[in-house]
């Protein structure tokens, strides 16, 4: 019965840093920012409404010829696939 004992333990020690490290691993990663370090899509997003104005990229310390460049769509606002273009193609970063 002695014996046992120390198995049933370690078993049930690691059984338990599975469960542990199971539920740490199914946590959602948070969104990433661009790779350039700059702040994320939500946070430059300041009212909200899913897009990115000129009054929120130029109170980033951006110049409206960056804002045009990037909004290849002419909406007059930054989709997040846009901003994710910071930093690429002659764009500064923030």
């Amino acid at each position: 019965m002695k014996s046992i004992q120390p198995r049933l333990l370690t078993l049930t020690l690691a059984g338990l840093l599975g469960a542990a490290s199971a539920s740490v691993l199914a946590q959602p990663m948070p969104e990433a920012a661009p790779a350039t370090g700059s702040p994320s899509f939500q946070s430059v997003d300041s009212n909200q409404d899913g897009k990115i104005s000129l009054t929120e990229f130029k109170a980033q310390g951006e110049s409206e010829q960056s804002f045009t460049k990037l909004d290849t769509d002419q909406d007059k606002g930054l989709s997040k696939d846009e901003f994710a273009k910071l930093g690429k193609s002659g764009t500064k970063p923030y």
